[in-house]
């Protein structure tokens, strides 16, 4: 996979799970919070006699804002292989995904690691070229490539330049309609369910319904997208804002995003906070974490897709997750206090192309 790196952003004196990454490795992270509220310590001496001993109150869960990196030069070969790295600096990583996104497998063949924290995961050749063939061609055959919707993050925009490109929304119905759709998606889905790890949906039609209850996983809404040249998708992330989160009662935990083409130039994949860009190969796919464990959005993986210089042809399947919210809680999950931003956010401005994200976005 062809990989472009802007400048290095490491945060001073950050520890690292990866010995070949570009800060020197330490055997705990103890800088890390926890997404778990924890509860503040009990006073060692109770309060004065007579008085009503105060509870404690929880403290407070920020969402991470550093990030840290692999070394250019991984980067630009292509990205770390966990297979040839050593097995505790794996078990390190394995433990931030499961600890604070979700469990990957990373035995998966082809996977290689982009950035650490926020995770970003490469696997080569997750479809072949007749699979990816299959899926083009059943959307097309279906005739319902539409123009894409302008919902980004859980909230309408207006501004009809953000998203350009067309859509096939793969609903449980349209698939039932479909047979071809359907078994083309249906190889996507299976290479998911070996790539993820942990509690996934039964097979059947009820994989891509939304979640209904806390704690229930769910395939949301498989699309397939089409990028004619200079169409694109500007800077967007794909977690709902917690407001968003309390009106529909899930979160989108992880995005499967495989391209389905071979773009020699344009139409990268930009992770505008990591200064990292993907070239789309065909079969090649991108894992990585909109939200947080607890279904905080994690702002730190706004990506932009780039402008096409020729047709370009992907496929996402997005993983979420049902998240138990207090209305009273501005919509934050219940146990999550503390966490800026729970307002519901503002219609957000269309970037021109060619012009660079708003560098508010580099500290979120």
């Amino acid at each position: 996979m062809q990989v472009h790196l802007g400048r290095q952003c490491l945060p001073q004196g950050r520890s690292s799970p990866h010995p070949r990454c570009s800060v020197p490795t330490r055997s705990s992270r103890t800088s890390r919070p926890s997404p778990v509220v924890a509860q503040a310590a009990q006073p060692q001496q109770g309060p004065p006699q007579g008085q009503p001993q105060q509870p404690a109150k929880p403290k407070q869960w920020v969402p991470p804002r550093d990030i840290l990196k692999i070394s250019p030069a991984l980067l630009a070969t292509g990205g770390l292989d966990p297979s040839k790295d050593g097995p505790q600096a794996k078990a390190s990583f394995d433990a931030h995904l499961s600890g604070m996104f979700m469990p990957v497998n990373l035995d998966y063949p082809g996977l290689r690691i982009l950035n650490i924290d926020p995770p970003v995961i490469a696997v080569e050749e997750l479809l072949s070229e007749a699979e990816c063939d299959a899926i083009m061609d059943a959307a097309q055959a279906s005739g319902l490539m539409k123009q894409s919707g302008l919902g980004i993050g859980g909230y309408a925009v207006q501004d009809e330049n953000v998203r350009t490109s067309s859509t096939l929304a793969a609903t449980s119905e349209v698939l039932g309609k479909h047979p071809q759709l359907n078994a083309a998606l249906g190889v996507m889905l299976a290479r998911a369910r070996a790539l993820l790890r942990g509690p996934l949906p039964a097979d059947g039609p009820g994989a891509f319904a939304r979640p209904s209850a806390a704690g229930q996983f769910a395939f949301e809404l498989p699309q397939v997208a089409r990028y004619q040249p200079g169409q694109h998708f500007l800077t967007h992330e794909d977690a709902f804002p917690p407001p968003v989160v309390a009106q529909k009662g899930y979160q989108r935990r992880a995005t499967l995003l495989c391209y389905l083409n071979e773009c020699a130039e344009g139409g990268a994949t930009r992770f505008d906070v990591l200064d990292i860009a993907v070239q789309p190969r065909k079969g090649s796919a991108l894992l990585f974490f909109p939200s947080f464990i607890n279904g905080v959005n994690d702002r730190r993986t706004l990506h932009t897709a780039q402008d096409a210089v020729s047709e370009k042809w992907v496929t996402q399947l997005w993983t979420s997750c049902g998240v138990a919210t207090l209305a009273h809680n501005n919509g934050l999950p219940s146990y999550v206090r503390g966490v800026k931003g729970a307002k519901v956010p503002q219609q957000p401005k269309g970037r021109k192309r060619g012009v660079p994200p708003q560098r508010v976005n580099t500290k979120v």
